[in-house]
C-alpha cells in the first residue's frame, strides 16, 4: 500500500498554491500519483473484484479516487504497466464520468417510453465502449498491443453491431481512419459518430413533434456490452484480467439510465466486469433493475425485456462504501486521512514545513485557557463524588465552559489543523478549500511564497468569512437555480438554520445544560411533506448530514440530521463532538421553518404564555 511517507517517485513540480482544487478529470496521471494517498480511503475494498457503490458527497475524494485507479496511475505506482499487471488483483479500470446534460437529455422525454429505454441503454453502451477504445489508446505505450491483435479486436467489435444499421457510420470512418493502420482510433471514431447519429435523431424528432422514428443501430447488455469486455481479455497481457467500468458521478443519471446500470449489475458478471458507480447517496432515485425498467410497456412488448428483474441489494449484488465521514475525532480514520493528504501536498509543494499541524497552528491564548479550564473541570469532578470516569467528566464540560467563559471577552478562535478537520464535516474538500484561501491571502504580497505556517488570525478571518457564504452567498446561488415553487422551501431551510443555530447556541452557553455541545437532531412522527421538502433540500445542498440511529424502544430506525460543521463559526459552536441531539417534532419543526425567536424561546421554555409550556415542551436529549 502506498502510504504518506512513499509517495511515487514521480518529481517534484513547486505549485503556485498546495491546496488547489482541480477537478480529477483536469489533472494528468503523474499529478494524480503523487498526490493520492491511499492510507485510510478504503481503496482495497475497491480494488476487489465485485460490483461496489461509492457513496459521498461533492468534493469527498470520489473522483480522485477512481482516476487512481486508471492503467497510467497504476503504472506509475507500481513502476510499469506489467508490473502492474502481475501484482494482485490486476484489473483494466475506464474512468467514465457522467457530464451534466450528456445522457439526461430533456429530448429524450419526446419519446415512446420503449423506444427511450433501449436508447437509453445503447447510449451509455455507446459511451463505456468509447471510454475503453480511448483508454486501449491512450493509457498504454503504443507497442504494448500489437498491431494485429488490435485489429483482431477491433473486427470483434464491428461484429457486435447490425452491419446495415452501421454502415453510414462506418462509411463515414472509413473517409478520416483506417481500421487497418490505426485500429483503437477507428473504433473510437466509430463510436462517436453513433453517438451523433443519436443526438442528430432526438433533435430532428423534437423539431417534427414526436413524429421521427429510430432507424439506426441499438445494442443491449448480453449482445454487445458483455461480449464486449470479453474481447478485450483476448488481447495480449490481459487474459483472466477483469474491465472495471467506473461510473462517476452517477447521481447525474435519469432514473431510467440507473435502472440500466442496475441491470448490468444484476447479472453479477465480476468475471469479466465489475462496475464501481460514485455517486451522492441521496441523488440515487432508485435500486431498481430491468423489472421496473419495463414496467411501462404493454403486455406484448414484454418479451423483449430480459427475464428476471427486482432490487439490486447489498451484499448479495455489490459492496457499498461511504466515503464521507461522520465523526472527525482523534479515533476516525478521517483525521487521520486528511493528514496524509495534506502532508503529501506539503511535501509536493516543496515547502519548509512537511506537517500540516505545524504549518495550520491553533491560538495559543486560546489553548492555554482551555488547558486550565479542564484542569478546573477535572478539580470540579473531585468535589462532585467523582461522577462516572473523570476523562468522560471533562470532555463532556470543559470545551463548552471554553466558549462560556469566551462569550463576553472574544469571539472563538476556529484555527489549527484540528479545528479545520471538524469543520470540513467529513468531507476532504471541506478541509482543503479554506487552506487554499489562507495560504493565497497570507502570500498575498509577500516576496517569498514559501511560508512556515499560516497565522492563527488569518485562518480565523478566512473560516468566518467562509463560514458566513455557506449560509449567505450560497443561498442566494441557490435561490437563483431554483425553479419559483422550491424557494418557499429554500425560505424554510434558511429559517430552520437560523432556529437551529440560534438554538444551539443557547444551549452551548448556558452554563446548566446537562448536553451543551449539540449540533443534531431527529424528527419523531410523521413529517408533512413540505416540512419534508424543507430537509430534503437540506441534504441536498449539505446543510445536514442524514444518518439513522437505532431507536431506544428498538424494532426501529429514526432519521437523524447533523448540521454542516461549516456553520459553527457564524453561528460561534463547537465542531469538536458529539454531545446527544434533540428531538423534535413535525409541529415544532414546522415553527422552526417559520419563526427563529419563537421556536428558540419555546424550546428554552421562556415562553411569557405559560400556559402553552406544556403543549410547546419541545425537545427531549438522546
Amino acid at each position: 500500500m502506498t502510504t504518506p511517507d512513499a509517495a511515487p517517485e514521480v518529481g517534484r513540480v513547486e505549485a503556485l498554491n498546495p491546496f488547489v482544487v482541480e477537478s480529477p478529470e483536469k489533472l494528468q496521471p503523474q499529478d494524480i500519483a503523487r498526490l493520492f494517498v491511499e492510507a485510510y480511503t478504503r481503496i482495497e475494498t475497491i480494488k476487489q473484484r465485485k460490483h461496489t457503490f461509492i457513496w459521498g458527497s461533492r468534493g469527498s475524494g470520489k473522483s480522485m479516487m477512481l482516476r487512481y485507479l486508471e492503467p497510467k496511475c497504476q503504472a506509475i505506482v507500481h513502476h510499469g504497466t506489467a508490473e502492474f499487471f502481475r501484482s494482485k488483483p490486476p484489473f483494466l479500470a475506464l474512468y467514465c464520468p457522467c457530464k451534466e446534460g450528456y445522457f439526461n437529455k430533456t429530448e429524450m422525454n419526446m419519446l415512446e417510453p420503449l423506444t427511450a429505454r433501449i436508447l437509453t441503454e445503447h447510449m451509455l453502451n455507446l459511451y463505456v465502449a468509447a471510454k475503453l477504445a480511448d483508454c486501449l489508446h491512450s493509457q498504454f505505450d503504443s507497442g504494448f498491443f500489437d498491431d494485429a491483435s488490435k485489429k483482431r479486436f477491433a473486427r470483434t467489435v464491428l461484429s457486435l453491431f447490425d452491419r446495415a444499421s452501421i454502415a453510414s457510420s462506418v462509411e463515414e470512418v472509413n473517409e478520416y481512419v483506417s481500421l487497418e493502420e490505426n485500429s483503437l482510433v477507428w473504433l473510437l471514431k466509430l463510436f462517436g459518430v453513433e453517438n451523433k447519429k443519436i443526438n442528430a435523431y432526438l433533435r430532428n424528432n423534437v423539431l417534427r413533434k414526436g413524429e421521427l422514428s429510430y432507424e439506426g443501430a441499438t445494442s443491449g447488455y448480453h449482445d454487445f456490452l458483455l461480449p464486449l469486455m470479453q474481447a478485450v481479455r483476448e488481447l495480449p497481457h490481459m487474459e483472466g484480467i477483469p474491465v472495471y467500468v467506473m461510473i462517476d458521478d452517477a447521481n447525474r443519471l435519469t432514473r431510467d439510465q440507473q435502472t440500466v446500470v442496475n441491470t448490468w449489475i444484476s447479472n453479477r458478471d465480476q468475471e469479466h466486469v465489475c462496475f464501481k458507480v460514485a455517486a451522492e447517496f441521496s441523488g440515487y432515485q432508485t435500486f431498481r433493475n430491468n423489472r421496473e425498467l419495463f414496467s411501462t410497456l404493454k403486455p406484448s412488448d414484454l418479451d423483449l425485456a430480459i427475464e428476471g428483474g427486482g432490487w439490486i441489494e447489498a451484499p448479495h449484488d455489490y459492496s457499498g462504501v461511504d466515503v464521507d465521514e461522520l465523526y472527525t475525532n482523534s479515533q476516525s480514520d478521517y483525521i487521520a486521512k486528511v493528514k496524509g493528504i495534506a502532508n503529501r501536498r506539503l511535501e509536493v509543494a516543496n515547502l519548509p514545513v512537511k506537517d500540516i499541524e505545524q504549518f495550520l497552528p491553533p491560538d495559543a491564548e486560546e489553548e492555554a485557557r482551555l488547558e486550565q479550564i479542564k484542569k478546573d473541570t477535572a478539580e470540579e469532578w473531585e468535589q462532585r463524588g467523582r461522577p462516572g470516569r473523570q476523562k468522560d467528566y471533562v470532555y463532556r464540560y470543559a470545551t463548552a465552559r471554553l466558549f462560556q467563559w469566551l462569550r463576553d471577552k472574544k469571539k472563538k478562535s476556529y484555527a489549527g489543523f484540528t479545528n479545520m478537520v471538524h469543520l470540513s464535516s467529513g468531507v476532504l474538500r471541506g478541509f482543503l478549500e479554506p487552506c487554499y484561501l489562507m495560504y493565497d491571502e497570507y502570500v498575498s504580497g509577500r516576496e517569498s511564497r514559501h511560508v512556515e505556517s499560516i497565522p492563527p488570525d488569518v485562518q480565523n478571518k478566512v473560516l468566518f468569512r467562509y463560514s458566513e457564504e455557506f449560509i449567505l452567498a450560497d443561498i442566494d446561488k441557490i435561490r437563483k437555480e431554483l425553479p419559483p415553487e422550491a424557494k418557499s422551501s429554500l425560505e424554510a431551510l434558511s429559517t430552520l438554520l437560523n432556529s437551529l443555530g440560534r438554538l444551539f447556541y443557547e444551549r452551548l452557553h448556558d452554563p446548566d445544560a446537562r448536553e451543551a455541545r449539540l449540533f443534531s437532531f431527529t424528527v419523531r412522527g410523521q413529517i408533512p411533506e413540505d416540512i419534508q421538502e424543507v430537509l430534503r433540500l437540506g441534504v441536498r445542498y449539505r446543510y445536514f448530514q442524514l444518518r439513522t440511529y437505532s431507536t431506544k424502544e428498538g424494532g426501529g430506525r429514526e432519521k437523524w440530521y447533523v448540521l454542516n460543521r461549516r456553520l459553527c463559526p457564524v453561528f460561534q459552536l463547537d465542531p469538536t463532538g458529539f454531545e446527544g441531539r434533540i428531538s423534535l417534532t413535525p409541529d415544532h419543526l414546522k415553527i422552526a421553518c417559520t419563526n427563529a425567536e419563537k421556536f428558540v424561546r419555546l424550546r428554552l421554555k421562556q415562553s411569557p404564555e405559560s400556559s402553552q409550556l406544556d403543549l410547546f415542551s419541545l425537545t427531549e436529549e438522546e
